[in-house]
């Protein structure tokens, strides 16, 4: 039985932090775009891209939230803990976004990593 969702664990630069909410991985690395000509056949095209995994923590990680922090590299690995230990691997990633504190529940967002080595295992 293939396992899905459950707990998370995130290491990012040999430190263990605990993820919130949930991340939306996009491993690909390159998008397809399909149009139309204006006789109706059809195109594509390829566009090379990052590998990304979007993410939500607690502000009180002991991760500061500003910008020597966006400007560091990342080794980044996300374990799907009730997955089967699903690792997924980011090495030299960089921070892409803006992080959002939201005052009322802790949670930080608008973050997302990007690199391009991935793997999964």
């Amino acid at each position: 039985m293939d396992s899905k969702g459950g707990r998370i664990e995130i290491t990012i630069n040999g430190r263990v932090y605990s993820g919130r909410g949930e991340a939306t991985i996009k491993p690909a690395r390159a998008t397809r775009t399909n149009g139309a000509n204006m006789d109706g056949t059809g195109f594509s095209y390829v566009e090379p891209k990052l590998a990304s995994a979007s993410l939500s923590f607690d502000r009180g990680i002991d991760l500061k939230w500003d910008e020597s922090m966006m400007l560091q590299s990342l080794d980044v690995t996300f374990v799907e803990t009730d997955a089967g230990n699903r690792q997924h691997f980011f090495s030299r990633a960089r921070w892409a976004g803006e992080p959002e504190i939201n005052t009322s529940t802790g949670e930080v967002t608008g973050l997302t990593i990007e690199t391009d080595s991935y793997q999964v295992h």
